[in-house]
């Protein structure tokens, strides 16, 4: 995982992207598998994006967001976002995805709110 960071905090598994871009199709479709992959390895149960350097998402970015979340909640993961830059907050607002999603300011307030949920409000 070369443009990943993975670390966990208090039981919670923060993913933080390195890209400065999530555009191309390729790239996205790899974090994705790349974050499947560490999903199921670890049985993670609570699952922080940190999206903190990212300062422009395309569509295909967008999806695989929908798409983890997806995958995610068979298997008892509840995924939250954090460090939504201006751009990017706009997309998951115009496209109503910050409904589905809970987005954080940054990774302090979301681990703290993510020690909380309890094994029925994980996932979907």
């Amino acid at each position: 995982m070369t443009e990943l960071n993975c670390i966990e905090k208090d039981g919670v598994h923060i993913v933080a992207f390195l890209d400065s871009s999530l555009f191309e199709e390729s790239v996205v479709h790899q974090r994705r598998r790349e974050i499947e992959e560490l999903v199921t390895a670890r049985a993670i149960t609570r699952l922080l994006l940190d999206l903190s350097c990212v300062h422009l998402a395309g569509s295909a970015a967008l999806g695989m967001l929908i798409r983890l979340r997806s995958r995610c909640a068979p298997q008892n993961c509840h995924v939250a976002l954090c460090g939504l830059q201006p751009p990017v907050r706009e997309a998951m607002r115009i496209t109503q995805l910050d409904k589905i999603f809970e987005i954080y300011e940054g990774v302090g307030p979301a681990v703290a709110a993510l020690q909380n949920v309890s094994a029925t409000t994980r996932g979907l």
